[in-house]
């Protein structure tokens, strides 16, 4: 390998870990005040009442305590996505 070629891939190497180091995680960003946070989850913002009620409900089942409005989950997707957010996140599990 040449010299050029070896000083090029080193100056590559050093410019891609330090923009590595310029990438937060999610869990180092601070979270937006009109996020919905619940049980110390950030489910995100805009999240209207039947997905906030469905968290609570998926949240309470990933307890044991089965709770779910069948109706509400039946025909209300926000619920339906709220539910099954609120049971995994509150499970341990992250919901993609």
């Amino acid at each position: 390998m040449s010299f050029k070629k070896s000083i090029l891939l080193s100056l590559l190497a050093v410019a891609m870990i330090s923009l590595l180091g310029c990438v937060g995680s999610e869990s180092s960003v601070a979270p937006n005040r009109d996020n919905f946070i619940y049980r110390g989850h950030d489910f995100g913002p805009d999240r209207d009442m039947a997905f906030q009620q469905g968290v609570m409900d998926g949240c309470k089942t990933s307890d044991g305590n089965y709770t779910k409005n069948h109706t509400a989950y039946e025909t209300d997707e926000s619920y339906h996505i709220g539910w099954e957010d609120g049971r995994l996140h509150c499970k341990g599990v992250s919901a993609q």
